[in-house]
């Protein structure tokens, strides 16, 4: 939260994507961190796309009021990509 959005800006970044599917635990602590930071991000101008969000951690966000409506989300990384025209080819 404190570090990404000024590096996103010294990197010219526009949209950050940010995969949450490798976590096996999200407390409402850190769900309300990554709501600061696609707030604080969409404020300055970068688009924010989450993917690999867990139901119950979908729930318990919606029970404490965050409202990620500003944030595209996706169920995978690799719909998030695709959505954005960027294709993953997979190896054999």
């Amino acid at each position: 939260m404190n570090t990404t959005p000024g590096k996103c800006i010294n990197r010219n970044v526009s949209h950050l994507f940010i995969d949450l599917s490798g976590g096996t635990l999200l407390d409402t602590m850190v769900a309300h961190q990554i709501y600061q930071l696609t707030s604080t991000l969409n404020l300055l101008g970068i688009q924010s796309t989450i993917s690999g969000i867990r139901p119950e951690v979908a729930q318990t966000s919606i029970q404490i009021g965050l409202d990620f409506s500003h944030v595209s989300t996706h169920s995978t990384l690799k719909q998030a990509l695709s959505k954005q025209g960027i294709k993953l080819y997979e190896r054999k």
